[in-house]
């Protein structure tokens, strides 16, 4: 299966539907809690550092789940029900996963001033982990993890793409919509809306390089 084959495929184009609407919902309602606590300094911090990036979290997760096999170019793969339940709370390891990379990264001193690269890498982290699950279900298979130099090139120039892409856009929905909602504050909730759909496809060709790696 090809990328554009995969992009294409109405598994991959449901997460992402999915993605979008759940992201929508999230920053509206995390947006409306940080203004109804502004005032509770604890409080607002708890919902800014942690409820609402563990929400995201979870979002991500379910774009992973509802995009596999897809996201690996699988037609044909264990049932996705018996692979999480194969082993021991391994929904929470994906969220927790997630959950951590997005707070780490961002305090990281080169990814932190790359924010372009955090959520295309919590996505493949996410993404290798349920890989590594799928492999234990297949014949024995050295699979390499680490994307060789010209795929990793092709996946830096994506995420920095989709990533540009994203901010142009919301920055211009953003301005046709302030008659009805304050700038700034619609530009993020579009941004962070959107970037997962413009920066899919990362996390895709990644999983793809994964899935082609299957004997």
């Amino acid at each position: 299966m090809t990328t554009l084959e995969a992009l294409a495929s109405p598994n991959l184009l449901l997460a992402i539907m999915a993605y979008l609407l759940v992201s929508l919902l999230v920053e509206w309602l995390g947006g409306r809690l940080l203004n109804r606590v502004s005032d509770v300094a604890s409080t607002h911090w708890l919902a800014e550092h942690l409820l609402i990036p563990a929400a995201r979290a979870l979002a991500l997760v379910a774009f992973i789940l509802f995009a596999y096999p897809t996201l690996f170019g699988l037609a044909e793969a264990p049932r996705l029900a018996e692979l999480l339940a194969a082993g021991r709370g391994r929904v929470a390891s994906l969220v927790n996963l997630s959950f951590a990379l997005s707070l780490l990264l961002p305090l990281m001193p080169l990814i932190g001033r790359l924010p372009a690269l955090v959520l295309p890498i919590q996505g493949m982290a996410a993404a290798s982990l349920l890989f590594h699950w799928l492999v234990a279900t297949q014949p024995a298979a050295w699979i390499d993890y680490w994307p060789d130099w010209p795929t990793l090139g092709i996946l830096l120039a994506m995420a920095f793409t989709g990533h540009a892409l994203a901010r142009q856009l919301s920055g211009s929905l953003a301005t046709a919509g302030q008659k009805h909602y304050e700038k700034a504050g619609l530009e993020a909730l579009i941004y962070r809306s959107i970037l997962l759909a413009l920066q899919a496809p990362v996390i895709l060709f990644y999983g793809l390089s994964l899935g082609r790696q299957l004997p």
